[in-house]
């Protein structure tokens, strides 16, 4: 469906069918909205009723009786204290005569309830009935009922000895009631305390109960008291889903959903005629969208067909007779479960049907077959392909590492130089640690971030979120399949609620890389897989070194040739092909080696070369500093070193 521009909010709103559990920015009630509208645009996932979406350009309120109160449009309103319930609120109604405002919530309701002496079926207390303004404590507080926040809601009862709240449609059930999704017995109102044999979880959406319930113990059928406020439709007409209409099924039963191909358990909508069956938060599933797992868009299909499938995000087995979400421009066939495409984290929540694709804003401009002109700098650069091998100090300015005999671009005019690869990097891109897109950020060069993969302060070229999420080339990209020459098989990008310990350096880290078979438990953080394979010259030898990832057969110690103490050869570490030395990656590779000399991390702080012939001692360790980069702290008028971010933040000058 078209969007369509509503005086409720700033965006186009465009109208869903399907079932959205959130808050409703009108009302600011919570719960699931059925057939209201949602804003498309990205970072604004605002939900709306119908009706609240719909609201009346004017109405008359039995809380002002006086004047009829019109419909102010957000991007003409100041957030304001509704008059009713002093909640502060973006959208209402207001009065033209006089200075009295209404949120949507309380344009809904009653007017000005009146006190309550006693409420007797659901408390052994009496309870008042009371506005928001009237009630000092914390609203954010949870109902004693049904165990919901009671925040956004305008009228409530509390109870003045126990100091509890309860929402006003809790109270206010009646001790039996029929409900239309059970209509054959009246549902009984009850503790949960009395009904140890029922099921724990509501039969219609699936959620836990707290303290109360409505229950019928001849079909032993629980409902929570959300559903019974806001029943779901018996029938959902969404062509975009299914040509016929579905019917709920109001009973616990397993099935598979044909959208999304996972189990249910309880309440699927069915069409008899087709035998197709779904849950409801399948309806209406998005049909094209983007991911931050894939470079293009994927869109939806209702069967993915034959093969060996397997899913982009979670990388298990996809069945094909089942919907899900494919790349129409990969040889490949990248594949995604739909229920993984529409996660929160996965997806950036905006519709792309009808919308045309973005043009892609090349980084640089072909000059001729040796130049370009690149957006990051005002000169042209030249490129060099001929394994020329410059000074160690020499650095690409967009991810601050050695040039090495690598192909470069470099400027006539300046001492710019970038890697081939990085002069290509994409302007935009889409990443796994975020939902939304990054953009590539050329300014202030020597300006040191921190990024959120790795936790290295770094300069130079950064990838930047909408909502301030940093990346450093490096991290950024790093793309699945990550190959790493550590392991033997390809690692992709994990995230999870628990933190898993990298195999290498021990780190517990909840962005990670994770191997996905099965008889593997290998994890590698992004320091780590970050690590250089290769760096150039070093103070310690004018040959190149390489990364090893340990040794299976030892034969003797080994020394590292910067400290002067062991080196584990089981573990990682550098070494020299033609000399053989060997040395701790933290004696290569420190927290300042990503940042360019002559850049401040903060007033009175900078990053420093150590490349003196007798090396700096750090203040706060009282040993050489041995990296090549090192921090210089101006401090009451004297200059201290530090060599490591634990030196600078042990306080000992």
């Amino acid at each position: 469906m078209d969007k369509v521009k509503l005086p409720v909010h700033k965006h186009s709103l465009l109208p869903f069918t399907r079932f959205s559990l959130g808050l409703c920015e009108g009302c600011r009630s919570r719960g699931y909205i059925y057939e209201g509208y949602r804003c498309n645009e990205s970072r604004c996932d605002t939900l709306f009723h119908k009706e609240c979406a719909e609201s009346l350009p004017e109405i008359n309120h039995p809380s002002h009786p006086d004047h009829p109160l019109k419909l102010a449009p957000v991007s003409n309103y100041n957030p304001s204290f509704c008059g009713l319930c002093r909640a502060l609120f973006m959208v209402g109604y207001f009065c033209s005569i006089c200075d009295f405002k209404l949120d949507l919530g309380c344009a809904k309701g009653p007017g000005v309830p009146l006190l309550v002496p006693e409420v007797s079926n659901v408390h052994e207390h009496p309870l008042k009935l009371l506005v928001k303004a009237q009630y000092n404590g914390d609203i954010r507080s949870a109902c004693k009922l049904c165990g919901i926040t009671l925040f956004g809601t305008t009228h409530y009862y509390t109870c003045c000895q126990c100091e509890l709240l309860f929402h006003t449609d809790c109270v206010e059930f009646v001790t039996e009631a029929y409900h239309s999704s059970h209509p054959r017995h009246p549902l009984k109102f009850l503790t949960c305390e009395s009904l140890d044999y029922a099921d724990k979880e509501c039969l219609l959406c699936g959620m836990e109960f707290h303290e109360r319930v409505h229950h019928c113990d001849v079909c032993n059928v629980s409902i929570c008291s959300q559903c019974v406020r806001t029943p779901p439709p018996l029938v959902v007409e969404s062509p975009k889903t299914h040509e016929h209409g579905l019917h709920l099924v109001p009973r616990r039963m397993d099935f598979t959903c044909n959208a999304c191909g996972t189990q249910g358990a309880r309440s699927p909508y069915f069409c008899l005629q087709c035998n197709f069956m779904i849950h409801r938060e399948c309806i209406d599933l998005p049909r094209l969208i983007n991911i931050n797992r894939h470079d293009h868009r994927i869109s939806y299909t209702r069967r993915l067909g034959h093969g060996n499938l397997k899913c982009g995000v979670c990388r298990k087995k996809v069945d094909g007779f089942y919907g899900g979400y494919s790349c129409s421009k990969c040889s490949n066939y990248y594949v995604v479960h739909a229920r993984c495409a529409t996660r929160k984290d996965v997806w950036d929540m905006v519709e792309l049907e009808g919308t045309p694709e973005e043009e892609e804003i090349p980084p640089f401009e072909v000059i001729d077959d040796n130049t370009i002109k690149h957006f990051s700098h005002h000169h042209n650069l030249s490129i060099s392909k001929d394994g020329q091998t410059l000074h160690e100090s020499t650095l690409c300015q967009a991810c601050v590492l050695q040039i090495s005999s690598e192909t470069f671009y470099g400027c006539n005019q300046c001492d710019f130089t970038l890697h081939q690869k990085c002069a290509n990097l994409p302007r935009k891109k889409r990443h796994a640690c975020h939902n939304q897109p990054f953009k590539l950020q050329t300014k202030f060069l020597d300006s040191a971030s921190k990024c959120v993969l790795c936790n290295k302060m770094f300069t130079g070229f950064r990838y930047e979120s909408d909502s301030d999420m940093i990346l450093d080339v490096r991290c950024a990209s790093m793309s699945e399949p990550f190959v790493h020459k550590s392991h033997q098989h390809p690692l992709y990008y994990c995230i999870t609620d628990k933190f898993k310990r990298c195999s290498h350096c021990g780190n517990l880290e909840k962005s990670i890389f994770s191997c996905d078979d099965e008889s593997c438990d290998f994890n590698l953080d992004y320091k780590c897989a970050g690590l250089p394979q290769k760096v150039m010259k070093h103070r310690y030898d004018d040959h190149p070194l390489i990364l090893s990832c340990g040794e299976s057969n030892v034969d003797g110690e080994y020394w590292c040739e910067a400290c002067e103490t062991k080196v584990n050869p089981r573990k990682w570490f550098y070494t020299c092909n033609n000399c053989g030395i060997t040395l701790h990656i933290s004696c290569i590779v420190g927290d300042f080696s990503y940042t360019l000399a002559g850049s401040e991390l903060s007033w009175g702080e900078k990053v420093v070369p150590n490349t003196s012939i007798c090396r700096v001692l750090c203040s706060a360790c009282n040993v050489r500093c041995k990296l090549p980069s090192i921090l210089q702290v101006y401090k009451t008028g004297v200059f201290f070193y530090m060599c490591s971010s634990r030196c600078r933040y042990s306080r000992k000058i």
